[in-house]
């Protein structure tokens, strides 16, 4: 008997342990998922670890329970059920985990098998058909013996109006601002609005519980859901009155009194028809600026819409008004730098003697020799190209960098670092980066100066590109270089899609089930 009680001890001891280490690994796998699949996972590492928590809070005994009055149908005698929710939880968790890796697995059995894979809705259903499986399922087990069908439904019936309750999220979001917006009488139909302080100006065209569609002042349509209006500065130009203040700014000579111009300025306001007089018009001085003394006119009209016929009146009446009065309004002041012909001379000899040199590095290089491109595709070339000195050991181009230019060796050596420490040498009159750059592909190689430096001659791929369209001898030269290149790295390049491609659903498998 003390044996069989040793052994039975044995036995749940076992079992608590294996329970807490399976508990604590689907977490480990759930945390990964989460912090490392740059959010591809979430879900499924959230449900990872939402079923472990609950699960073994559930397994030691520390589970909430929620009592549920429900009636029997055929006795009229009601009853109470106690559901576990950590257990419930954890079980549709478990459910959801399931449903995560099944799309997941289709998902990748697709893109492996050269197909493409499946768009959003998919993976969506599968999940949603999988959750609703395990609700079944932990029906059957659980609740069937203590709730009724009907019971059970309704509990279905529920979830299913909580998960498209979040599948039509925004689509609701829109139908409440909607609501919110013609509720609350924030604009009507041909009111003018403007969507920030500097945005779009624009007339309501109508207003829907889902969207609302603004006409603009150039004529547009522009249509906006009624969440994304709330969320904007809208401004109403209409309400609560249509009266906006403007400001019209003008520079006037130094030599003008303050007093005279202000009194110039506030006749061409009074006398204008747009303008109100109540609030009467203003005039400050509003700044003294490098060639002239700044005047900040600001009025009110009646509406927005009189407003570019106001702003154009007065800027034309202070024109005429000014003149009038012989105040004068000065133009910017400039400093002009003269420069000698002798010394324009100097920068000259000086550019065409530097293109003259990138020409002899270009014509050193096999890539661009006398056999491949004509001297004025070579002057091309060199007109935009730029030299750049690197120091001792430094970086030109890091692997995995986007390829936007190549780069030919004028002087000094650079060390291209391959896959598998493999070290290649490149002296002057090489060629680097072109196989990234005809392709399109991100550096396959680190390449960085010799230990005396090295001086380079970068060609953006902004030139190199009309050239291999112009011209069929260098383009075939080019692809030519750039496939031995191409077939030297293809066993690494090989291994490195091999590792980079999408994996296969039991590599994907073994991948998710390192903790670390």
């Amino acid at each position: 008997m003390d044996q069989t009680i040793d052994s039975s001890v044995r036995t749940v001891l076992f079992s608590d342990i294996a329970a807490m280490v399976g508990f604590a690994y689907l977490a480990l796998l759930g945390i990964r998922a989460i912090r490392r699949s740059g959010g591809e996972l979430t879900g499924l590492g959230t449900s990872m670890f939402v079923a472990a928590v609950c699960g073994y809070m559930a397994f030691i005994g520390l589970d909430l329970v929620m009592p549920v009055t429900v009636r029997s149908t055929e006795d009229e005698l009601a009853h109470t059920v106690n559901i576990p929710l950590l257990r419930t939880v954890a079980e549709l968790a478990f459910a959801s985990v399931a449903g995560s890796l099944i799309s997941r697995a289709i998902d990748l059995h697709r893109r492996a098998s050269g197909g493409e894979r499946l768009v959003r809705l998919q993976r969506a259903a599968i999940w949603f058909g999988t959750l609703m499986i395990g609700v079944v399922v932990v029906y059957q087990v659980h609740f069937a013996a203590h709730l009724s069908l009907h019971t059970a439904f309704l509990s279905i019936g529920g979830a299913s109006v909580f998960i498209l309750g979040l599948g039509l999220q925004a689509t609701l979001g829109n139908v409440f601002a909607g609501y919110g917006l013609q509720a609350s009488r924030i604009f009507r139909k041909g009111d003018i609005v403007q969507l920030g302080r500097d945005g779009v100006v624009g007339t309501i065209w109508d207003s829907t519980l889902s969207t609302t569609r603004i006409v603009t002042r150039d004529g547009e349509m522009l249509i906006l859901p009624n969440s994304a209006v709330l969320q904007k500065d809208l401004m109403n130009l209409d309400q609560p009155v249509p009266r906006l203040r403007q400001s019209v700014r003008i520079g006037v000579s130094y030599d003008a009194a303050p007093a005279v111009v202000k009194d110039v300025a506030l006749q061409v306001l009074e006398s204008d028809p747009d303008v109100l007089h109540d609030p009467p018009p203003k005039v400050w001085v509003a700044d003294f600026a490098d060639s002239a003394v700044i005047y900040d006119l600001r009025f009110w009209i009646k509406s927005y819409r009189e407003r570019d016929d106001a702003l154009d009146r007065v800027r034309t009446r202070m024109w005429y008004a000014l003149r009038e009065a012989n105040v004068e309004i000065p133009f910017p002041q400039r400093t002009v730098r003269m420069v000698s012909a002798e010394e324009a001379s100097r920068k000259d000899e000086a550019t065409q003697v530097r293109l003259a040199a990138a020409e002899e590095h270009l014509r050193a290089c096999e890539l661009f020799d006398d056999a491949t491109v004509a001297s004025a595709v070579r002057r091309e070339l060199a007109r935009a190209g730029t030299e750049v000195t690197f120091g001792a050991g430094e970086s030109i181009v890091r692997q995995g960098d986007d390829s936007d230019a190549m780069f030919v060796v004028v002087s000094g050596t650079c060390e291209v670092l391959l896959p598998g420490n493999q070290r290649v040498e490149l002296h002057p009159g090489a060629h680097f980066g072109e196989l990234a750059l005809l392709t399109g592909d991100p550096r396959t190689a680190d390449v960085r100066a010799g230990g005396n430096g090295a001086h380079v001659l970068r060609l953006p791929r902004a030139s190199v590109t009309p050239v291999l369209l112009r011209q069929p001898r260098f383009r075939d030269r080019f692809s030519a270089i750039a496939k031995e290149r191409l077939d030297a790295l293809a066993p690494q390049a090989a291994e490195q899609v091999a590792h980079s491609r999408h994996p296969t659903p039991l590599r994907f498998l073994f991948q998710l089930l390192r903790p670390f």
